[in-house]
């Protein structure tokens, strides 16, 4: 329990009528609620928030900085003077209650340990990009997070790959079984054809699905040779042209090279001479004349570039949503490329993102991220 001076959201110059410009959160209670930007004055989020609880014990106020879970508000209250009680609600119902602050900073702090090394960069790309993939101002400098926020079909299918390499289970199955759990997803025509036949057959597809949804293979074994028989594996079941297969294939190996210590220009050069893709362009070159494409061969080049040129997770992100194009897949590709990269994503983006999330899909990827993810 820490003492400090006195500071909270309800003077910070980024809370306007209630809600945090950066965050564009509605900060329910601003006079109890804190985050170090705060302190440090910068614009971007740093680290999650803090539901701010008073004590007085021995005669002095104490004011305990209790982080919200999943970026949800959490409950303090005193059952006896001078001792806090902390509460959450659960995902599906009910509360857990917590008996002191440290009891809760000993959950928290697992569930921290858990949720940093969840492979989400994908999943954090899809939700970043889907409320900017039309009216793209086609800039870096937005706010990450809007009320309108969500998952989309990216995000979907990837769940449907981890699931089938945790499994060993049949891609034109699940690739069929997930989209009609999570229905109306911005999912293509072509491909929500074949998810309602009843005997399905790969339709020549070049189109930036099969690259989309590949991006757990490149964290799931430890060869190249089995990271491009892999994604040929995945793509081939609907994108089964030459271009839907390459582009699968370049996205996972990117995945791959970089969640192995690859460095960038290794990267890059192996990506060119393997698959024919130009990464010379820079991104102010791609961005002017860039909109929604189609085909793996106009997205996946473009999403390794804005990786390229990154110097973090979140810079990757912004870069990528930038070009202008479709927002969710581009950042999706490149959020994956970055995480496997970079080695961690913001835990202000992991517990934002995981409150769009249902909590089955959750489950999902902690699962595969604990089986596959090293260290």
């Amino acid at each position: 329990m820490a003492y400090f001076a006195h500071s909270n959201c309800s003077d910070c110059k980024y809370l306007i009528d209630g809600r945090c410009l950066i965050r564009n959160e509605k900060i329910g209670i601003p006079e109890f609620t804190w985050c170090r930007n705060r302190i440090f004055g910068g614009r971007t989020p740093m680290g999650v928030l803090y539901v701010l609880s008073e004590e007085l014990k021995d005669g002095k106020l104490y004011i305990s900085r209790i982080p919200y879970f999943n970026g949800k508000r959490v409950e303090t209250f005193q059952r006896i003077p001078g001792k806090t009680a902390v509460a959450l609600d659960k995902p599906g119902g009910g509360r857990i209650i917590f008996n002191s602050v440290d009891d809760y900073f000993v959950f928290y702090d697992n569930e921290r340990v858990k949720k940093k090394n969840m492979i989400l960069g994908g999943v954090v790309g899809d939700v970043v990009g889907c409320s900017l993939k039309y009216g793209n101002k086609k800039t870096t400098d937005f706010h990450l997070f809007r009320d309108e926020s969500d998952f989309s079909g990216n995000t979907v299918l990837n769940a449907a790959t981890m699931d089938c390499l945790l499994t060993n289970g049949a891609y034109a199955d699940l690739y069929r079984r997930y989209p009609q759990k999570y229905p109306e997803r911005g999912y293509i025509v072509d491909f929500y054809i074949w998810i309602l036949e009843d005997e399905p057959k790969p339709y020549n597809g070049q189109d930036k699905g099969s690259a989309l949804r590949v991006c757990p293979a490149g964290w799931a074994f430890d060869t190249i040779d089995e990271v491009l028989a892999e994604a040929e594996k995945s793509a081939a079941v609907t994108h089964n042209h030459p271009e839907g297969i390459k582009g699968a294939q370049a996205t996972a190996v990117a995945v791959y090279l970089a969640r192995t210590g690859k460095t960038k220009a290794e990267i890059r050069e192996y990506i060119e001479q393997s698959f024919g893709y130009d990464l010379s362009r820079t991104v102010d070159q791609i961005r002017p004349n860039y909109n929604i494409k189609e085909s793996c061969q106009e997205t996946v080049p473009e999403a390794i570039t804005a990786f390229l040129e990154s110097d973090s997770f979140e810079s990757a992100i912004r870069l990528a949503v930038s070009l202008g194009g479709d927002s969710d897949t581009l950042a999706c590709i490149t959020g994956s490329i970055a995480e496997a990269f970079y080695g961690e994503i913001p835990l202000y983006m992991i517990e934002t993102t995981l409150k769009h999330l249902p909590p089955e899909l959750i489950d999902l990827i902690a699962e595969f991220s604990e089986k596959y993810r090293s260290g």
